[in-house]
């Protein structure tokens, strides 16, 4: 048992030292500056995308959905054209993220990608959906997805430092303790703490980090970043509730619950809405194949 607080910076020292931290993919790096550039075409972003064979593989396939038509793509440039930017990002993130992390003991990476793709999709749709039929404005589709796909990252990393006193964590959430409590308790910090920690290091912005952190009580969070945590924290309910859990808890805690219902209320999300969302989710799931690409992981 955890007998003092584990800052996250000790924390990501000690993975550093063991060699088990998480390098930021430089393919995405590379991707981000091939979009953000005016004079860049999809020949640019094709040749991004074919120096990671893994990532080319499953661009190709993404573009070989059925919503495209019979016939597959006949090269990386088609394929970048018929996804667009946006998703090829989207698939980009989610196959260099899920690539960048040591295998953990307790936590199947099946389960727990099924979990963070789903989360992902379901932060983009629901933050779409706000700002359609709520007039309420996020964030853009690419940070939903990223804060959705980033949101249980440190549960890989306190396994990986951890692992003894993180299979203590899974068997106290099991017997129906909190996952935050559990997590504090065993180890000395969170994974919500942590996978804001590992963006931050990441030099992603101070405002995703502090989504990410707070992402299970939203409530607790300044204004301007209420609203990202929001979409988190019932992204990853939205996940839960299709079946699709992170790896440590089977059911969402009554406590998590609780805030869930809360947030929900004040976002004016009445059960036939989550409903509705579910679906579009599912139909998207299906659509972009992204449960295909989490049992290859």
């Amino acid at each position: 048992m955890a007998s003092v607080k584990l800052p996250s910076a000790r924390a990501l020292q000690l993975l550093h030292e063991r060699k088990l931290l998480p390098v930021f993919p430089g393919v995405l790096t590379r991707l981000d500056e091939v979009i953000n550039n005016p004079h860049s075409n999809g020949d640019d972003v094709a040749a991004v995308l074919a120096a990671d064979v893994l990532l080319a593989s499953r661009v190709m396939r993404a573009a070989s959905g059925v919503r495209y038509g019979p016939k597959p793509p006949s090269s990386l440039v088609e394929a970048v054209a018929r996804l667009g930017l946006v998703e090829v990002r989207a698939i980009a993130l989610a196959v260099a993220f899920s690539a960048s992390f040591a295998r953990p003991t307790n936590i199947s990476l099946t389960v727990f990608w099924q979990h963070a793709f789903v989360a992902a999709v379901a932060t983009r749709t629901l933050t779409q959906w706000l700002s359609v039929h709520r007039q309420l404005s996020v964030c853009d589709a690419v940070t939903a997805f990223l804060l959705g796909l980033s949101h249980d990252m440190g549960m890989l990393l306190l396994d990986l430092l951890e692992p003894d006193q993180y299979a203590q964590v899974l068997q106290a959430v099991h017997n129906g303790e909190d996952q935050l409590l559990a997590e504090q308790r065993f180890v000395g910090t969170t994974h919500a703490v942590m996978s804001a920690a590992l963006l931050h290091h990441w030099h992603f912005s101070d405002q995703m980090s502090m989504a990410l952190a707070g992402h299970h009580y939203p409530v607790r969070l300044q204004p301007a970043v209420q609203h990202w945590a929001d979409v988190v924290l019932l992204g990853e309910a939205l996940a839960a509730s299709l079946g699709y859990v992170n790896g440590v808890y089977t059911n969402i805690s009554d406590m998590m619950q609780e805030v869930v219902e809360q947030r929900r209320a004040a976002m004016q999300l009445d059960d036939d809405v989550w409903h509705e969302i579910g679906s579009m989710v599912s139909h998207q799931l299906e659509e972009e194949g992204w449960l295909e690409l989490a049992n290859e992981v």
